[in-house]
C-alpha cells in the first residue's frame, strides 16, 4: 500500500472524530485486562491545554495521534495511537501504543515512539530535570499459547528493538487486572522495556533497574514494598538485566 507521509499530532479535543476513532482502536489493540477505560485518557485530552509539565497530579499526559497526511481528518484513516505521561523525578512512561492493521509495516509504530520521546524530552526540558530513561510494559502470551499471537509479541518486540527499546529480562511484573471493576480479577504478569535517554544503557545494572521497577509500582499503580504485587514482581534474588528487545520474542523457545 501506498500512503503519504504519515503526520503525527496531539489530541487536545476530546469529542474530535479522531481522537474517537482511536477510542476505537485503543479497544481493538488491547486486551480488556491490560487497558483502563477510555474516559480515563478522554479526561486527560479535556485538561490537557489547562495543565503544565509538574501541575495536577504531577503527571504531564499526551494522546498523540498518526495519520497519512492527507487523511489527518478522515476517521477512517487513523493510523495509531500512543498515550503516555511524564512523571517527575521518575521518567516517562508510555502507557499504551496501537497501530491499525492497514498500516501495519509502514513505519508508524516508530513514528509514534520517536514523537513521544521527543515529547517527554520537551516537558522534562520545561521542568529543569533530566529524563532518564521511557518506559513501557507488554503482555506476553502464555506459553500454551497459539503460534499465532506468538507471531504478533515476535513482531511487536521488534518494534520495540527498532524504537531503541531494551528488555528487562528476570522481572514479571504483575500489575492489575483492569477487565475486573474491582480489581480483584488475576494480576496481569507484563514485561518490561526501557529506553535510556539522559542515562547512558549501562548505567542500567541490577540494583539501578530495580529501583526503576519499584518506581513504577510506587508512580504509577500504588504499590509499596511488602505488598503483594511489589513483592511478586521483586521477589527476593531477583537480578534483572538488560537484553535487546527482539530477544523477548524469541523466550518462550527456551522455556523462558
Amino acid at each position: 500500500m501506498q500512503v503519504n507521509k504519515i503526520v503525527v499530532w496531539e489530541a487536545f479535543d476530546a469529542a474530535d472524530p479522531m481522537t474517537r476513532a482511536a477510542g476505537r482502536l485503543y479497544e481493538q489493540t488491547l486486551a480488556a485486562d491490560e487497558r483502563i477505560p477510555w474516559y480515563w485518557i478522554e479526561k486527560s485530552v479535556e485538561s490537557r491545554t489547562k495543565t503544565k509539565p509538574g501541575k495536577a497530579d504531577g503527571w504531564t499526559k499526551h494522546l498523540l495521534l498518526a495519520a497519512p497526511e492527507d487523511r489527518a481528518d478522515d476517521p477512517a484513516g487513523l493510523a495509531g495511537y500512543v498515550y503516555g505521561a511524564l512523571i517527575p523525578n521518575f521518567g516517562g512512561y508510555l502507557c499504551y501504543i496501537g497501530v491499525a492493521d492497514w498500516a501495519r509495516r509502514l513505519g508508524v509504530g516508530t513514528r509514534l515512539f520517536d514523537q513521544f520521546y521527543r515529547q517527554m524530552s520537551v516537558d522534562s526540558g520545561e521542568l529543569g530535570a533530566p529524563l532518564p530513561f521511557v518506559i513501557w510494559e507488554s503482555h506476553r502470551p502464555a506459553p500454551a499459547a497459539p503460534a499465532a499471537e506468538w507471531d504478533i509479541w515476535a513482531a511487536r518486540t521488534k518494534l520495540f528493538d527498532r524504537a531503541g527499546g531494551l528488555w528487562v529480562e528476570g522481572v514479571d511484573f504483575w500489575s492489575p487486572n483492569f477487565a475486573s471493576d474491582d480489581e480483584t480479577g488475576d494480576p496481569v504478569p507484563l514485561q518490561l522495556f526501557i529506553k535510556p535517554m539522559n542515562e547512558s544503557a549501562g548505567a542500567f545494572d541490577a540494583d539501578r533497574l530495580k529501583q526503576v521497577v519499584a518506581g513504577l509500582h510506587s508512580e504509577v499503580y500504588r504499590n509499596e514494598p511488602g505488598s503483594e504485587l511489589f513483592e511478586r514482581t521483586l521477589p527476593e534474588g531477583c537480578q534483572p538485566r538488560l537484553q535487546p528487545a527482539k530477544l523477548a520474542g524469541l523466550a518462550h523457545k527456551s522455556g523462558k
